[in-house]
Parts: C-alpha cells; structure tokens; sequence
C-alpha cells in the first residue's frame, strides 16, 4: 500500500492549500537557483574557471612528469581538447587573451626583477672580496 503523506481524514481545501504553498516556494527556489547560475555564467567567470582548471591540469600532468611517473600524450589529451574547445567559443577569446597578455607581462616583470636581483647580488659579490684574494 503506497504511502502518502496526507492523512484520509484532511479536508481537500487544505490539502490544495499545502500543495499550492509547497509549489510556490518551489517556484521561489527554481528561480533563486538561476538567478545564481545566471550571476557566474558571464564570461568573465567562465574563463577565471576554465583558466584555474587548466592550471591545476597543467600543474599535475607536468608534476607528474617531472617526478617520472610519466607525462604521455594520453594525459594530455584532456588538456588539449578542452584549449580546442575553449578557443573555439567565441565569447571567451576577449578575457582569454587578456589573461594571456597580463601573464606575459607578469613573466617579464618577474624576470626583470630576478635579472636586477642577480646583478646586485653579482656586484656585491664583487666589491666583498678584496683585492688579490
């Protein structure tokens, strides 16, 4: 025998009441979860999101492979078809390609600082050791 959660002896009026009342909240909640799925599918998002999972994929394929457990193309297939995919849709090449450009220029930036750093220490290494030692 099915189980119902109302019991035989409720009036029919209270019972369409409850099930009006459990519709709308219902209703409240379908539309407060796409108003939040609306809110983090901007662009923007999807390529912070899709950047930080190629990362993590980058990071792990290339431990990986440096700790020689192996690194084939087979772990890199993933990564691969995702770009392809990625760079196919149209509305992330914008935010993609200016996280491209401002990576670069963090890179370079960090090299600058690395080479100034090298020279200063080079040079204070120099003038340290006295003369004829």
């Amino acid at each position: 025998m099915p189980q119902t959660d109302w019991k035989p002896d409720v009036p029919l009026e209270e019972r369409k009441r409850k099930l009006l009342a459990e519709g709308a909240l219902f209703r409240i909640g379908i539309m407060q979860a796409r108003g939040t799925v609306r809110a983090n599918l901007n662009a923007e998002s999807l390529a912070k999101g899709a950047l930080n999972r190629i990362v993590g994929a980058v990071s792990a394929t290339f431990s990986g492979a440096l700790s020689g457990k192996g690194g084939n193309l087979q772990s890199l297939s993933p990564l691969l078809i995702g770009g392809i995919s990625l760079l196919s849709k149209r509305y992330l090449r914008k935010p993609l390609l200016y996280g491209a450009v401002i990576s670069a220029g963090g890179a370079f930036a960090y090299y600058l600082t690395r080479r100034k750093d090298r020279q200063q220490g080079v040079a204070a290494e120099e003038a340290s050791t006295p003369d004829g030692e």
